[in-house]
């Protein structure tokens, strides 16, 4: 058992879609030509009239209780004192039964080796006293680390889930959002760079 649970918190009031994260983050751990270990999607759900949008920005999310853990023939996957989710790349065979049952599709396949890769939270930086490199590359602070448990007695505008998201829970997953504010979200698809849209 996990004595702590490190995860990301996200900020969706702060995110350009710029997609720096997931730049950052090939760069630094050297991924292949077209395999990215984060992803950033425009979301859109309706509230009333309106049609809200902002970005949001996932990797693995480090669940409390992985699929990926569960369900390794290999058990090539295992949990770190504080909570960071590995796979041992020795004992990986590239069945993929990680890929399919991740509810985030968070494993990739690395074509190179034909083994499975994923975040893990940049697990050197962070034994270095440093940040992944997602955290460290975002221009605006839209990602930061903390640590899950008891965090939301301390930051009490912390949710689970933001609006639009797919309810995914038994796995639960160590992220938290701050509380999305309707109106100000940043978004790059305005015609001046950086209009902040009232919706």
């Amino acid at each position: 058992m996990a004595r702590t649970q490190r995860g990301f918190l996200f900020d969706p009031n702060r995110c350009l879609g710029c997609r720096t994260c997931i730049m950052a983050c090939a760069t630094g751990n050297n991924l292949p030509p077209g395999i990215y270990l984060r992803s950033v999607e425009m979301q859109e759900f309706r509230k009333g009239a309106q049609i809200i949008k902002y970005y949001l920005s996932t990797s693995c999310n480090h669940c409390a209780n992985p699929e990926c853990f569960r369900l390794c023939p290999e058990q090539a996957y295992r949990k770190r004192h504080d909570g960071i989710v590995l796979n041992e790349l020795s004992k990986c065979t590239g069945c993929g039964t990680c890929t399919r049952s991740c509810p985030f599709a968070a494993p990739v396949v690395n074509p190179a080796t034909g083994k499975v890769i994923k975040c893990d939270l940049c697990q050197e930086k962070l034994d270095e006293g440093e940040m992944p490199f997602c955290v460290a590359a975002c221009p605006v602070q839209a990602l930061c680390l903390i640590d899950i448990s008891g965090a939301g007695s301390r930051t009490p505008d912390l949710v689970r889930r933001l609006p639009g998201v797919i309810k995914i829970q038994i796995t639960r997953p160590s992220i938290r959002y701050l509380t999305l504010k309707i109106g100000r979200q940043i978004l790059r698809q305005s015609k001046r760079k950086g209009d902040i849209h009232e919706n």
